[in-house]
């Protein structure tokens, strides 16, 4: 009798798996075909900002396919964005029945938080940082006299290729981060430890821009020194509010 109740609430578990799994596919694939049908609206949400800043004044393209291609390709990134998220939520819901009220309460409360930083986040990686670097890029590249005319001609999936790998670059480094404070914030990471092995840190950081950026010296290089950036400021601030708020008798 007991193996056959330990059967049944595996099957139920199961059960729960498999149907959360069909929400999430459903929902991606909603998510997907709404992104599709407004996929012309999304392009100039996106370039909006470089369109007003006198930036972007139109694409190019070089293939019949290529602006087909670009739309799938927007709409599958913000797709899978958002169904990310709502994985998230998905997941916790699930391990709900087996937590007690204040572990519910505690991953609620990190849950509020990650998604309130992300919203902020977002706007600047979208509004501030992504236009930075494309104008510092454009800057770089118009600041010479040259003997010759150069003309600008961007290509639609090429500028969209550097807008998500950007945004994706950069949302990863802030979810690292967050993550990182979870860690110390539970004490499950010690500060001195982690100032103590920063060299086996920077170690991990080459790793990881090897891994989530192209195959490009130039994008591990850039991606490496932002982490590192990051990770000693973050590193700063959470030592002055350990040492003066924290632990504050």
């Amino acid at each position: 009798m007991k193996s056959n109740k330990i059967l049944t609430h595996l099957q139920l578990h199961l059960y729960e798996i498999k149907y959360t799994i069909n929400i999430i596919i459903i929902i991606f694939l909603s998510l997907f075909l709404i992104s599709y049908y407004f996929s012309n609206q999304l392009i100039y949400l996106l370039i909006n900002i470089l369109i007003n800043k006198n930036m972007l004044k139109y694409f190019i393209f070089t293939n019949v396919t290529e602006i087909f291609i670009t739309n799938l390709y927007i709409s599958f990134y913000i797709s899978i964005f958002l169904t990310s998220n709502l994985i998230i939520l998905l997941l916790w819901y699930f391990l709900i029945p087996g937590l007690y009220k204040f572990e519910n309460i505690k991953i609620l409360k990190y849950l509020f938080l990650f998604f309130i930083l992300s919203y902020f986040i977002i706007n600047i990686i979208l509004l501030k940082i992504i236009p930075n670097i494309w104008y510092f890029f454009l800057s770089i590249n118009f600041s010479n006299n040259y003997l010759f005319n150069i003309y600008f001609e961007p290509k639609i999936n090429t500028y969209f290729n550097f807008y998500f790998l950007s945004f994706i670059y950069f949302f990863f480094i802030f979810c690292y981060f967050f993550i990182f404070y979870l860690l110390l914030l539970n004490n499950i990471i010690k500060l001195n430890l982690i100032i103590t092995l920063r060299k086996f840190f920077y170690l991990k950081f080459i790793l990881i821009s090897s891994i989530i950026s192209t195959p490009d010296i130039f994008n591990q290089f850039f991606i490496f020194i932002n982490l590192i950036l990051f990770f000693e400021i973050y590193i700063f601030i959470f030592f002055i509010l350990n040492r003066y708020f924290f632990n504050k008798s």
